[in-house]
């Protein structure tokens, strides 16, 4: 009685799944700034002073920032269940002709000041006209430059819409797939884990002990 008693045990569990993070899914909006200062040749075909643009990305509801908490920047990577939201889910950004995704850039991050939305820390490079540029999102910052001279003057001079009133079409998100098998256990499941392995050796012992006494006659 005792084995079965432990094995549903182990069964209750490693079933018992962790407690789940909830997701956001948004949409954000940048631009470069008016001035013909802000587009440098030969960027400035295809792109011009005050062109908008556009994006997505998806934030876990568990790790945003209490209000008071300054500067604070969340990695997406670092989501539970990140496995299972694609890379053009987690982040995307049309510029332009270019798209960027997670997968431009893995180290990304969302960025927040004092829990409210201020932008994020992105950086990848793309190809123009035989050149390579340097794409960075800092903040509520976005700036081109040439690879070739990464703290030269910038090419593109632009922006994002920062605080969390500039958000739109926020919908609740949900992962593809289940968390990866093999996942490690929330603090509460360990707990419980070790609380069940102690009750079944105290069991254990104690029915070792009666079975092992040797009964006394008078």
């Amino acid at each position: 009685m005792i084995r079965a008693f432990a094995a549903a045990l182990l069964v209750m569990l490693f079933a018992a799944p962790a407690q789940a993070d909830t997701y956001t899914q948004a949409n954000f909006s940048s631009g470069i700034f008016g001035g013909d200062a802000n587009v440098r040749d030969p960027l400035l075909n295809p792109y011009f002073p005050s062109d908008p643009f556009s994006g997505s990305f998806v934030y876990d509801n568990n790790l945003v920032p209490a209000a008071g908490t300054g500067f604070v920047n969340v990695m997406i990577n670092s989501y539970p269940d990140i496995a299972a939201i694609s890379a053009a889910d987690a982040f995307k950004f049309d510029f332009g002709s270019y798209v960027f995704t997670l997968a431009d850039d893995p180290l990304a991050m969302i960025q927040y000041n004092n829990g409210q939305f201020n932008g994020f820390v992105f950086n990848t490079t793309f190809a123009f006209e035989g050149a390579n540029y340097l794409f960075n999102l800092n903040g509520g910052t976005l700036t081109v430059r040439s690879e070739a001279d990464p703290f030269g003057q910038p090419y593109i001079n632009g922006y994002t819409n920062i605080g969390n009133g500039s958000l739109t079409g926020q919908t609740a998100y949900t992962p593809s797939t289940a968390p990866p098998v093999g996942a490690v256990p929330e603090p509460s499941t360990w707990a419980m884990m070790l609380l069940g392995f102690g009750f079944v050796g105290y069991a254990l012992r104690t029915t070792r002990r009666r079975r092992n006494a040797v009964p006394a006659f008078a």
